[in-house]
């Protein structure tokens, strides 16, 4: 996961979103203004304890938009939560 994660960020800095395509079949939402406008767009992997994840942060408008309709296509077509569902579950109470 931490190796893929690194080349994910690799190919996106270049402006390269065809993985993603070939992996969904389809016109990813965002990719096309993502790679006109990756000269505003920071990709940082962050190895995490079991894998890692790949942050993508931008202040340019019109690039946020597109990085939040990409993940949001992302997070939908893999039946995936956002990262708030990936905090630790509350402790279970017992009677």
């Amino acid at each position: 996961i931490r190796h893929h994660m690194r080349e994910i960020a690799a190919v996106f800095v270049l402006g390269n979103f065809a993985t993603p395509g070939f992996v969904h079949a389809v016109g990813v939402p965002g990719t096309r203004v993502m790679s006109a406008r990756r000269r505003v767009i920071d990709y940082a992997v962050h190895d995490r304890p079991r894998g890692a994840e790949l942050r993508i942060v931008t202040t340019d408008p019109a690039a946020l938009e597109a990085v939040h309709a990409f993940l949001a296509f992302q997070r939908s077509d893999h039946h995936a939560p956002g990262h708030e569902a990936s905090a630790p579950p509350s402790p279970r109470r017992t009677r």
